[in-house]
């Protein structure tokens, strides 16, 4: 990759916030021990990630605040656990301060001093969601924009080819300079593999953050990421000219 001005779109949800952090939260507001917990989150987020594909299929929409509350539901109600509206209301909150990963704030730190690179936030999420899980993070300065599903003309998740499009649009209409974008010049940056499917196929590059070393084993698509890496660390050794 080129030492010239490129676009790092990070994905928020599983990329810069560990989603299995909500776990505790589960602990605390519903009452239940670690490993159900555990379970319980794991669900959430599937679910959470089903509902968006539905929608996307059945060309409807709903704001992602209530995917993710449906999805919480639909978890708590197939492991037959009870919660009150107070507690459901508190394991929202808890989904918008998630905490990060601890490879997160340096790497974006580091990013942001680059002259040569521009963050993006690229997210599901609603601004709302986004904006308090940044604060809650304190990230919220390292990034020149957010490009949110929520916010566009056309409502969309991921990972359906128009979302990454507009992505693309998006960045050049911002570029003061005339000088177009391509595909080869705006990364994802994700640790989600079907996010990283999606970016390919819209013929964005891709950066996948393998955290758990597993390797990529998605058979969904022959697309693959553009470079995998174990950190975000790792990203800014690449694109700040390091080997």
């Amino acid at each position: 990759m080129s030492v010239q001005k490129q676009v790092l779109a990070f994905d928020i949800y599983g990329t810069i916030l560990d989603t299995g952090g909500i776990a505790k939260a589960l602990q605390s507001h519903v009452g239940i021990d670690e490993e159900k917990a555990k379970q319980v989150s794991l669900l959430w987020r599937r679910y959470q990630l089903e509902y968006t594909w539905r929608l996307n299929a059945m060309e409807l929409y709903e704001p992602f605040n209530v995917v993710t509350k449906n999805a919480l539901m639909h978890a708590l109600g197939e492991q037959r656990i009870r919660a009150n509206d107070e507690a459901i209301d508190q394991l929202m909150n808890a989904y918008n301060t998630l905490t990060p990963f601890d490879d997160a704030i340096p790497a974006l730190q580091a990013l942001s001093k680059l002259s040569h690179v521009k963050v993006l936030i690229f997210s599901n999420g609603t601004r709302e969601m986004v904006t308090s899980a940044l604060n809650a993070a304190s990230v919220s300065s390292l990034n020149d924009g957010l490009y949110l599903a929520d916010d566009q003309e056309v409502k969309i998740y991921k990972p359906a080819k128009k979302i990454y499009q507009g992505l693309l649009a998006k960045v050049n209409e911002a570029r003061e300079d005339g000088a177009g974008y391509t595909g080869e010049d705006v990364w994802l940056v994700s640790g989600n593999p079907f996010d990283v499917v999606g970016a390919r196929n819209a013929g964005l590059q891709a950066f996948w953050v393998d955290r758990a070393g597993a390797g990529w084993l998605d058979r969904a698509s022959p697309v693959k990421p553009s470079t995998i890496v174990r950190s975000l660390s790792d990203i800014v050794k690449i694109v700040g000219g390091e080997r």
